[in-house]
């Protein structure tokens, strides 16, 4: 016979139970939610940071050295200082990876067929391409009609956009930038 203080022990030890799962299933979705979002974490900042600093101390150092030997030539390594060489992918399932940027269309999708295979499910199997535009000389990103879309600097782009150097541009759960 169960006596009524068993009885209440065994009925508040059960809603413990209960709200610990209802706790972890939010907490579950939340984590879910969050790696999708727009707005980054401070991990997803701190690690981006990191990430920079890595790929800034080699680039500074080459200047540097290369200037004495060149001391003619002082306009033309500013010049192509600021004309990317890469394209790096600094967040996402290919964090670190990098293309080489030359007269070639780059493409980024799901398919196959793209120069960069992004397998994410919020990216469209053709979803937009990095090209050097004629009319400017720079590099240029176009969304080519994606159900998501493509943010360049926190903005959603509708139209063809020059990309500048360090400026993030995201694409589902992968950033990457031109450097």
């Amino acid at each position: 016979m169960i006596t009524e203080l068993t009885f209440a022990v065994l009925k508040y030890a059960f809603l413990i139970l209960l709200w610990v799962f209802v706790w972890s299933i939010a907490r579950s979705l939340y984590r879910d939610v969050a790696s999708y979002s727009p707005r980054k974490s401070r991990a997803r900042r701190k690690k981006e940071r990191e990430v920079r600093r890595k790929a800034d101390a080699p680039v500074a150092a080459t200047p540097a050295s290369s200037t004495p030997n060149h001391p003619t030539a002082d306009a033309t390594p500013a010049v192509a200082d600021k004309q990317p060489t890469l394209l790096v992918i600094i967040d996402g399932p290919l964090a670190g990876t990098s293309v080489p940027l030359n007269s070639a269309v780059i493409t980024l999708g799901r398919a196959a067929s793209n120069t960069v295979v992004l397998d994410d499910e919020f990216v469209s199997s053709h979803h937009a391409r990095v090209y050097p535009d004629e009319r400017s000389h720079q590099w240029a990103i176009e969304d080519l009609h994606s159900t998501n879309g493509t943010v360049v600097n926190q903005q959603r782009i509708t139209a063809p956009t020059i990309l500048a150097p360090r400026i993030p541009v995201r694409i589902g759960a992968t950033t990457f930038e031109l450097r």
